[in-house]
């Protein structure tokens, strides 16, 4: 018995006793050092110029080897600093990349060579911020992901201005990566622009895959992430492979879509879509099979054709990889749309070459909510519509228009009163509130859809639209303040002028209301410029009754002399 005990307390240190905790200064000592299950490696507070970190271990899931920061984002990693590292149970925390200039390369990769991935390792509360190469055409990735199992969270992204996709998950055949990409923050992302005033194409915010994998099982979770002004080009989000799920994502402002360009099987879930009203903005766009978009909710967003707030694209004949996929199968159900510009885009493709119309493709139980009857709630493209085979049911519009489609009292039913109201939510939305009329057209379809989108039950007697009336909330939308890098929370950070996007305006019926997060002064104009109202506000919600229907102009001033401006519509039905 002495023996075997003896053994046991031997075997315990052969796992525990060598791990160690090291003080570090340069890439070199990272790069040199054999590291075991269990070390800690601390890089030294300061400054770090053009550092290339290859880090290359094994640790195990009870006890990983942690790269992290003396004091999170004290460790300032510039120049051409980067970060490359594989093996098993990394970990990588509180680094700040700021202001480098690091060229044609990744600032963060998941291996160190084609050949070493990383598997099972997590970077967690780090930024990379206005990490660009002097020349924008330059393009390069800020994190690319390999490998299987691995995790990017609470990490912040901000003013990416280099051609090139933020962050790429990348695919190898016959692998499943099954990656996490949750909790992060993406903020500030603007397009280059070729000789004609275009966009280029590749500055998404997040690809997951590519063309020539895109038929490839991917699995990759997208959830709980905020992006804002995020306006690199239409796709914010890229899906090029099958098999992914987006939840509980917000799109605050871009001017752009979650696209489901490639693959399959892809799930859009809970996810919110807040345009206030930006030029450009956008929701879903479909193309490929057995796509699931319900529980979202769409608000305010101007985009039209591709950009509408759910778009499904017409396909192409035998489409090559990197073309477009016919939609077969698709279900768009139980999603809000309020106020958008085009709430349903179908059949559309900016090509009239391409005449493969969605087929098997079912549209039920979504609620367009419109204060304004010359918003678009359908608009149907007439190429080869006699092929197409989309099911409409129980979609309750309550006014607008329609282009080319003739619908049933089965397919959509129109002028009811919804009796929607502000929630109180953040980000502010539209719920129906009790007594309305939605609650005569509940369904007990689609099963496998039991919560709405705040997470309530919704197991039967589901209401049209994203958000059933009550219930216990289980479902927590991203904030601002609360996602991205512990150490750089938004707003009160001031890394980043946020003049051009913090004033929300919304109208309902008679009222006009205005969000803000910071005191100032708030005054209303008519397009004659008569002054209707001027006052000083604190942060919140403030409600304003205005009787006359028309276009105002609101304009508010914070005590720093920062202002902003939006337009509004104000229609009493």
């Amino acid at each position: 018995m002495k023996t075997f005990l003896l053994s046991l307390i031997l075997l315990f240190i052969s796992f525990t006793g060598f791990a160690k905790r090291t003080l570090v200064s340069t890439a070199t000592e990272i790069n040199n050092t054999f590291w075991m299950a269990g070390d800690t490696i601390v890089m030294r507070n300061g400054t770090w110029i053009n550092q290339a970190i290859s880090l290359r271990a094994d640790g195990t899931v009870d006890q990983p080897i942690v790269l992290m920061a003396e004091s999170s984002g004290n460790v300032v990693l510039t120049g051409t600093s980067k970060m490359a590292f594989a093996g098993k149970y990394l970990v990588i925390n509180g680094l700040y990349f700021k202001d480098g200039t690091l060229s044609g390369s990744d600032v963060i990769s998941f291996r160190t060579s084609s050949s070493s991935l990383a598997e099972n390792c997590r970077v967690s509360n780090c930024v990379i911020e206005n990490y660009n190469p002097s020349l924008n055409t330059v393009d390069s990735k800020w994190v690319s992901i390999y490998g299987k199992n691995n995790q990017v969270d609470h990490c912040s992204f901000i003013n990416k201005s280099n051609s090139g996709t933020l962050l790429v998950v990348w695919l190898v055949s016959g692998t499943t990566p099954n990656h996490i990409i949750a909790d992060n923050y993406f903020g500030f992302r603007n397009a280059n622009l070729d000789s004609y005033g275009n966009e280029l194409n590749g500055q998404e915010i997040i690809r997951i895959g590519d063309s020539s994998t895109s038929m490839q099982e991917a699995g990759v979770q997208v959830t709980g992430n905020y992006f804002e002004h995020c306006n690199g080009e239409i796709e914010v989000i890229s899906n090029k492979s099958c098999g992914n799920y987006y939840l509980n994502n917000i799109f605050f402002e871009c001017a752009g879509m979650l696209t489901l360009r490639h693959g399959n099987n892809c799930t859009v879930d809970g996810n919110y879509f807040i345009g206030n009203g930006v030029a450009n903005t956008g929701g879903v766009r479909i193309i490929g099979e057995n796509h699931k978009v319900y529980n979202n909710y769409f608000e305010n967003l101007t985009g039209t054709s591709y950009r509408a707030a759910l778009c499904i694209v017409r396909g192409k004949e035998n489409s090559a990889l990197n073309e477009y996929f016919q939609v077969k199968n698709a279900l768009v159900a139980f999603n809000t749309m309020v106020n958008c510009t085009q709430s349903f885009s179908i059949n559309y493709n900016s090509s009239s070459l391409l005449n493969m119309p969605p087929i098997g493709t079912t549209i039920a139980h979504n609620h367009v909510y419109n204060t304004s009857s010359s918003k678009t709630n359908v608009i149907i493209y007439l190429i080869n519509v006699a092929a197409m085979d989309v099911s409409w049911k129980n979609n309750l519009m309550n006014q607008g228009l329609y282009t080319n489609f003739a619908y049933t009292a089965e397919q959509v039913i129109t002028g009811v009163d919804p009796d929607m109201a502000l929630a109180g939510t953040t980000p502010e939305m539209y719920e129906p509130e009790s007594g309305t009329g939605l609650t005569a057209y509940t369904t007990s379809d689609y099963s496998e859809i039991d919560l709405d989108i705040r997470g309530r039950d919704r197991t039967s007697l589901k209401l049209p639209g994203a958000s059933q009336i009550s219930g216990i909330v289980s479902r927590i939308a991203p904030q601002k303040d609360s996602v991205g890098a512990y150490f750089l929370r938004f707003p009160t950070s001031a890394i980043h002028n946020i003049k051009s996007n913090f004033l929300k305006v919304y109208s309902y019926r008679n009222q006009l209301i205005t969000d803000v997060p910071v005191p100032g002064e708030l005054v209303i104009y008519d397009l004659t410029g008569r002054l209707i109202s001027m006052q000083k506000i604190s942060e919140g919600v403030t409600r304003n009754t205005i009787s006359q229907n028309g276009i105002y102009i609101v304009i508010f001033k914070t005590k720093q002399d920062e202002k902003m401006s939006r337009k509004v519509v104000i229609c009493n039905n």
